[in-house]
């Protein structure tokens, strides 16, 4: 797949103090790490979503990374049940 590049606006060079500076070109690398990530969007029924926020601020993180986890460890669990050379590969992860 081809890297998504966003384009920007030219404005010639502009001063800036330094710490502006440096805070700018983190935004603009982070954004540019962003768009390596795939998004993913599914519709949850508002007493299941609660149950996750609820489980994610027992954990202290954001809900989001808390799905992010959970559905990782669960991948992985269930591929090392599917088949006994997935489980010795990602034994090794």
């Amino acid at each position: 797949m081809a890297k998504q590049r966003r384009n920007y606006n030219r404005l010639g060079t502009v001063e800036l103090p330094e710490e502006e500076d440096k805070r700018i070109t983190e935004m603009i690398e982070e954004a540019e790490k962003e768009l390596d990530e795939t998004r993913v969007s599914f519709r949850w029924g508002k007493e299941q979503l609660e149950l996750v926020k609820r489980a994610a601020d027992l954990m202290g993180i954001p809900y989001q990374t808390f799905l992010k986890l959970a559905v990782y460890e669960h991948a992985l669990a269930v591929l090392k049940d599917s088949d006994p050379l997935v489980k010795r590969t990602l034994d090794v992860v």
